[in-house]
Parts: C-alpha cells; sequence; structure tokens
C-alpha cells in the first residue's frame, strides 16, 4: 500500500506587507515583515534572518548567504541562480516560478519547503536534511542529492534528468509521476522506491539487467 505523505504546510504570511527595496545587508541582519522588490547591490553576508518576508521578481545576483535562516518566506518570479545558500534553515518557504541554475543548497535543513514551477538544473542538495520538501513540476537537470536524508520527499510530475542520488536512499519516494529521463543511484539506495511499470523497467536495466519483452 503507497504511505501517504503528509501534506506540505504554507508559509504564513500577513496579508498586507510594507514594500521595501533591500539595501544595507551585512552578517547577522534581520529582515522582518516585509514584500522586497529589489535589491541594490549584491549580498554577501552570513546568519542572515528572513522571517515572513515575499521577494518578488528580485534578482539575487550569485547572492552569497551561508547559515542564513528564511522563515514563512515565498520567493515569487525571482532569479536565484548561483545563489549560495549552504547550511541554511528554511523553514515553511514557498519557491514560485523561480529560476534556480546551480543554486547551492549543500548541508541546508529544509522543513516545509515547496518549489513550485521552478527551473532548476544543475542545483546542489548535498548532504542536505529534507524533511517535508514537495517539488511540482520542476525541472531538474543533473541536479545533485548526494548523501541527502530524505523525509516526506515529494517529486511530483517534475522532469529528473540527469540526477546525481548516491548515498541517499529513495525508499517511499514515489516517482511514479516524474519525467524519469537518467538517475546515479546505487541499488540499495534505490530500494522501496515507488515508480511506474515504465520506470521500472528503466531501472531494472540500469543495473545489467536486460528485459525481454
Amino acid at each position: 500500500m503507497k504511505k501517504k505523505n503528509r501534506p506540505i504546510e504554507h508559509p504564513d504570511l500577513p496579508k498586507h506587507l510594507e514594500e521595501r527595496d533591500l539595501a544595507i545587508f551585512d552578517d547577522y541582519s534581520h529582515v522582518e515583515m516585509a514584500k522586497i522588490l529589489t535589491i541594490e547591490k549584491p549580498i554577501n553576508a552570513e546568519h542572515a534572518r528572513f522571517q515572513e518576508v515575499h521577494f518578488k521578481g528580485v534578482n539575487f545576483d550569485a547572492a552569497q548567504l551561508r547559515f542564513s535562516s528564511f522563515v514563512d518566506v515565498i520567493f515569487e518570479n525571482c532569479d536565484l541562480s548561483n545563489v549560495n545558500l549552504t547550511n541554511t534553515q528554511m523553514n515553511h518557504v514557498e519557491f514560485r516560478n523561480c529560476k534556480l541554475v546551480g543554486t547551492d543548497f549543500d548541508c541546508a535543513e529544509l522543513r516545509d519547503v515547496q518549489m513550485i514551477d521552478c527551473q532548476a538544473p544543475y542545483t546542489l542538495f548535498n548532504v542536505a536534511n529534507m524533511q517535508d520538501v514537495a517539488f511540482s513540476d520542476c525541472l531538474l537537470k543533473s541536479a545533485n542529492f548526494i548523501e541527502s536524508e530524505f523525509f516526506n520527499v515529494q517529486f511530483g510530475s517534475s522532469t529528473i534528468d540527469d540526477v546525481q542520488f548516491t548515498g541517499t536512499s529513495l525508499r517511499d519516494v514515489d516517482l511514479s509521476e516524474c519525467e524519469l529521463r537518467q538517475i546515479h543511484i546505487q541499488k540499495e539506495d534505490i530500494q522501496g522506491a515507488i515508480v511506474s511499470a515504465d520506470q521500472a523497467i528503466s531501472l531494472i536495466e540500469l543495473f545489467g539487467v536486460t528485459v525481454k519483452g
């Protein structure tokens, strides 16, 4: 029987947020209850805190935000390509129609995080701890999930192409609705994954077994 996953919880933001630009931003800066439309200069900060923030149409210009925290945050139509988010903590965060080319989530802790209609090739989630995370209609091409921990991670109908899962268990992960083109994974890590019949044939062949029709 297919295990029923807990629904991902959404960010909880006030209906009305003050619009502002993000100007001066240093280590340990704190942004709260704001709608950010532009960033005046590239960000290079650690241990920053964002709470109840809506980023809309923002180009992060390869920002550096290591060891930062995001709680009840929405990124909408943003470009976070090549942004460094290593060792961050995210809780109740949504990425909506965002560009995430090469975005680095290595060693991050993600809780109740959704990525919806995002272009996310070359994203890095290595050694990440991911609990209640959903990818919905995302392009995950050449993404890396090496030695990550998954707890209720959902891929929906996303495209998985040339994705690395080495050292990451996909037990109870439902891939059946994905466009599964190519994955790199060890045999023991694919055990317990949920796949469609067509996907099962491809995965069997991945490990050197020929299926005769």
